[in-house]
């Protein structure tokens, strides 16, 4: 009977041992694994680091194409040269902003570039003087990068409003607080 009774015991504590020695390595990941959620953590890491500084980069490009906007518009109500530029522009340069709320940060700075762009022929027809500080800086063409068509963007910006009229003497009427090109709050686009 004691024989039963510690063979019984013996048997338990074996399996128990056998039972909580496989539990603990079930517990703990291999080597490998562990190392590939560490990459990927490092990974996710790093894509909402320069999800941010692209954030952070089109607002650059933004703030810099409504300074030149503002300089187009006093230059229409000056000498009052109305060619539809400045509407693009400012059209271009509203759909950025939308574009930069949705997150699509490329896509932005592009139609902020082509707004800068219109805003410039405005200034040159309109006989302005261009600041060196209008045209984009060497930081700002490499965050752009690749240039999309003009044509396709003035297809996405028509596309996007269909009744879209391009009509600077009804742009220069207003003032510029109420064309809300200068309404860009970085709380508007933050990027948590």
């Amino acid at each position: 009977m004691k024989l039963n009774i510690k063979l019984l015991l013996s048997t338990v504590f074996a399996l128990s041992i056998v039972f909580l020695g496989n539990n603990v390595q079930a517990q703990h990941k291999h080597p490998r694994v562990k190392k590939k959620v560490v990459q990927h953590k490092k990974a996710h890491i790093a894509q909402r680091v320069a999800h941010k500084n692209s954030m952070s980069q089109t607002m650059k490009v933004i703030k810099r194409t409504n300074h030149v906007i503002i300089n187009a518009h006093k230059a229409v109500k000056k000498q009052k040269v109305y060619t539809g530029n400045l509407s693009k522009a400012v059209h271009h340069q509203r759909y950025a902003k939308k574009m930069l709320k949705k997150h699509k940060t490329h896509r932005a700075m592009q139609h902020s570039r082509l707004a800068r762009r219109y805003a410039l022929i405005t200034i040159r027809h309109n006989k302005g003087t261009i600041n060196k500080e209008y045209n984009f800086s060497a930081e700002e063409n490499k965050a752009i990068g690749e240039a999309i068509a003009d044509a396709e963007l003035e297809k996405e910006l028509k596309d996007s409003n269909p009744n879209i009229k391009f009509d600077d003497s009804a742009i220069s009427d207003k003032e510029m607080t109420e064309l809300e090109v200068l309404d860009v709050d970085p709380s508007d686009y933050k990027s948590e």
